[in-house]
C-alpha cells in the first residue's frame, strides 16, 4: 500500500472464504491485518465498528437499516452489500464498485465500541480485539444474530449505545415471526436435522432451529476453532434435553457417513450437500455460501428477525412439500 509509495484504493475489499469453512481464521487475519495497517485516528467518532464475519450481501443491507434505524452510524468491515450484489451496468467493471472506505477504516480506533460477531472466535486474532488492545475500544463480541434470542442480544447490544428502545419496524416484525412460530412449528416440531457450513453461521443455525423445535442430531464444519462444541452448547443447553452430535475439522464425507445412521428429516447448509440430501431423499434448505444450484444465494436472509422469518417459512414449506410428495394421493391445503 501506501507504505510502498503505491496509493490506495477508496475502498476496501475483502475476499470470500471457502465454502468449507477451514479458511475462517485467514478471513479474520486478513480483517486484522487490514485494521492493523490502516487505522491510525484515535479522534473519538461517535460511531461504532460492526465486524459481522462473511455474511450474504443482503444480511449487511439488513444491517446498514438496523444501524440507522437505531440513530447510529457504523462502519461496516467486510461491506459486500454492493460487491457481490451489485447493479447492471452498460460496462464491464473488473472491481465492483463498493466496499468499506479507507477512510472509514482509518477512523475505527475512535469509535465508541466494536460489534463483532462470533461466539467461535476466541482463539483468534480478530481486528475487534486489535481495535480494543490498540485503540482502547469497548469489544463485544456476540453470538452471528440468527434467531430470536441471538437477535435480542444483538439489539439489546444498540439499545444500551444510545438508550432507545428497538424501533417498531424491528419489534413488529419480532412479533410476526412469534405469531408465525404460534402457527407453523407442528410441522416441524421434532423434526431432525444436520447442519453444516462455517462454525459461527452452525452455531446461529442451531440456536434457531432448537428455538423452532427442530432437533439438531450433527452439527458439523470444516473449521478448526476448537470452539464449536462449546458453543453449540450454550446456545442450545437450555432448551435441549441432549447433545447434538458436533464434528468439527470434518469433510461430507463423515458427515454422509453419519447422517446415514442418523436419519435426518432435513440437510440445512450450502449447496454442496445436494448430493447427500438427493440420496437421503430428504429436503435441503440452503444456506450460507455457496449456494450455485439456485438463484440469489447473495439475497438470502439470515440476519435478524426479517431473517429468522425467512428461514422459518422456507423450513416450513420444504417440510410441507415433502410431506405432499410422499403421500399417495396429494393434497391441497395444510
Amino acid at each position: 500500500g501506501e507504505e510502498r509509495g503505491k496509493s490506495l484504493p477508496e475502498f476496501v475489499q475483502v475476499s470470500t472464504p471457502s465454502y468449507s469453512g477451514t479458511h475462517m481464521e485467514g478471513f479474520h487475519a486478513a480483517l486484522h491485518a487490514v485494521v492493523r495497517q490502516l487505522t491510525v485516528s484515535k479522534i473519538k467518532t461517535g460511531s461504532v465498528n460492526l465486524l459481522p464475519g462473511f455474511i450474504s450481501s443482503a444480511d449487511t443491507r439488513l444491517l446498514k437499516e438496523i444501524v440507522s434505524d437505531f440513530g447510529l452510524q457504523a462502519t461496516i468491515l467486510p461491506d459486500l452489500s454492493e460487491t457481490l450484489d451489485g447493479q447492471a451496468l452498460l460496462d464491464y467493471q473488473l472491481i465492483p464498485d463498493g466496499g468499506t472506505k479507507v477512510e472509514d477504516i482509518r477512523k475505527m480506533g475512535g469509535a465508541r465500541t466494536t460489534i463483532e460477531f462470533g461466539r467461535t472466535l476466541a482463539g483468534y486474532e480478530t481486528a475487534g480485539r486489535l481495535l480494543a488492545e490498540k485503540f482502547q475500544v469497548s469489544h463485544l463480541r456476540i453470538g452471528t444474530p440468527i434467531g430470536i434470542r441471538e437477535t435480542d442480544s444483538f439489539f439489546d447490544s444498540l439499545c444500551s449505545l444510545n438508550g432507545m428502545p428497538v424501533p417498531e419496524r424491528h419489534a413488529a416484525a419480532r412479533g410476526r415471526l412469534v405469531d408465525s412460530l404460534v402457527d407453523g412449528h407442528k410441522y416441524v416440531s421434532g423434526r431432525k436435522a444436520i447442519v453444516y457450513g462455517e462454525e459461527d453461521l452452525v452455531v446461529g443455525l442451531v440456536s434457531f432451529l432448537a428455538e423452532i423445535g427442530i432437533h439438531p442430531v450433527l452439527c458439523a464444519s470444516g473449521g478448526n476453532s476448537g470452539k464449536l462444541g462449546e458453543a453449540i452448547g450454550k446456545v442450545t443447553g437450555d432448551i435441549l434435553d441432549y447433545e447434538p452430535e458436533v464434528h468439527d475439522n470434518t469433510d461430507f464425507f463423515e458427515i454422509s457417513e453419519q447422517a446415514r445412521k442418523l436419519q435426518p428429516d432435513l440437510i440445512v447448509g450450502h449447496s454442496k450437500g445436494y448430493p447427500l440430501a438427493r440420496e437421503l431423499g430428504i429436503p435441503l434448505v440452503r444456506v450460507g455460501f455457496p449456494i450455485h444450484d439456485r438463484l440469489g444465494g447473495q439475497r438470502l436472509l439470515h440476519l435478524g428477525y426479517q431473517g429468522a422469518q425467512e428461514m422459518f417459512d422456507t423450513i416450513i414449506n420444504a417440510m410441507i412439500a415433502k410431506k405432499q410428495d410422499d403421500s399417495p394421493v396429494g393434497y391441497s391445503y395444510m
